[in-house]
């Protein structure tokens, strides 16, 4: 491992003389494999575009996300800036392998790929996904075999995704409404439950003096509270919307610009807003700190999925399907 980590430096030292040139770009590029550019991406599909592409995405996204987080736990292992005498164009506070920015482009943007019709848009959303995880290499943080084992996990999840999301949604179709939502909130407490089982088996394995000051906060799990309660605010969302709120995201591009705008204001202000209200209400790594990230996430996606369509119906921003 100590030579494929030596070999992994050597690589991004290479990289890194091109710095600070592509500093920007590459940061760029990073900002698109994060939270808060999915946050505007996903809803715009699923209000303007196609709400069932944006549903599907949004849950490729969250599925995928908790893959990588649970290997990227599970392995505690270093970044490249940690080990190895390379710049810090940008710094985190979790583990390395493997990169969720990867894992995760790669997935929805695979998925999108196979949605679109227009080969300039296959061709740009697949340049998208391999510059984003290159960007992380070249930022120092990610080693090469990191990136490899985030693509890795995509496309596994693509493959399972187009395997499996149709059974499970015809047979979730046959659930009565309350179960569909019981079985949204047992999916999300599994996710949070899986967090603490993993940061318990790796308890006895204290990181390496040389690297620890680095991960100091590696080993909370705000990330798997985040998912589970964005997956229960999606689930119970989209089943409400489907029966109460059922909306057709086409029509005029005014009517489609004006949705999207109601609905990431919105969007925004919870997600913004709710942040700067919890946390001066208890610290983020505590009980009440876990319960109230797990509300924000799931009332994010909750508005994202159910709220601002009913809103669009009732203010006639949308037609009903």
């Amino acid at each position: 491992m100590d030579a494929l980590y030596q070999f992994g430096i050597r690589f991004i030292q290479a990289l890194q003389t091109f710095s600070p040139a592509l500093d920007d770009l590459m940061n760029g590029f990073t900002f698109l494999g994060r939270i808060e550019f999915y946050l505007v991406l996903i809803p715009f599909i699923y209000w303007a575009v196609d709400r069932r592409i944006g549903f599907r995405a949004l849950l490729i996204l969250i599925y995928t996300d908790f893959i990588s987080s649970s290997f990227k736990l599970l392995f505690h292992e270093p970044r490249p800036y940690w080990v190895g005498d390379v710049k810090a164009l940008s710094t985190e506070t979790s583990y390395g392998i493997p990169s969720s920015h990867a894992s995760d482009s790669l997935a929805v943007g695979g998925y999108l790929i196979s949605k679109v019709k227009q080969n300039w848009a296959r061709w740009l959303i697949g340049i998208v996904v391999f510059f984003v995880a290159f960007s992380r290499l070249y930022l120092g943080v990610h080693f090469p075999q990191d990136m490899l084992f985030g693509w890795l996990i995509g496309f596994t999840m693509l493959w399972a995704f187009s395997k499996w999301e149709k059974p499970v949604r015809d047979w979730l179709n046959t659930k009565a409404l309350a179960v569909q939502i019981e079985l949204g909130f047992l999916c999300s407490i599994s996710m949070v439950l899986v967090g603490f089982i993993i940061r318990s088996i790796i308890a006895g394995t204290p990181d390496p003096a040389e690297w620890s000051s680095f991960s100091t906060e590696a080993r909370n799990i705000n990330g798997f509270i985040t998912l589970g309660g964005a997956v229960f605010g999606t689930y119970t969302g989209y089943a409400l919307m489907r029966k109460y709120a059922s909306f057709s995201a086409k029509g005029a591009r005014g009517l489609r610009v004006a949705r999207y705008v109601v609905g990431i204001i919105g969007l925004l202000l919870l997600y913004f807003g709710l942040d700067a209200a919890f946390s001066a209400i208890a610290a983020d790594v505590s009980t009440l700190g876990y319960i109230l990230r797990y509300v924000r996430y799931g009332l994010a996606t909750f508005w994202a999925t159910f709220l601002a369509p009913w809103i669009f119906l009732k203010t006639r921003l949308a037609q009903p399907e």
